[in-house]
């Protein structure tokens, strides 16, 4: 019985979904038209997914050498119990 009635239940919820997809379908269409422009546009200019992975690689280059310029201005610290 409990099948039977979720059964249904799934029904409803998947027929009230494709009248939504329906209802709604210009601006889904104009959704995934829009998502494809973009694909294609990152497609076209590799230059944009560069440049974020190499200011990645030179920010962590310059953070290596801050933090060893830190060990080495700390280490000429007299050390004091205190």
């Amino acid at each position: 019985m409990y099948y039977l009635v979720g059964c249904i239940l799934i029904g409803i919820i998947a027929v009230l979904f494709a009248c939504l997809v329906y209802c709604g379908f210009s601006s889904l269409k104009l959704a995934i038209d829009t998502i494809d422009a973009a694909a294609d546009f990152l497609a076209r200019t590799k230059r944009i997914i560069l440049v974020p992975i190499l200011y990645f690689f030179i920010t962590l280059i310059i953070i290596c050498i801050w933090a060893s310029a830190m060990v080495c201005v700390a280490s000429m610290n007299k050390i004091e119990k205190g």
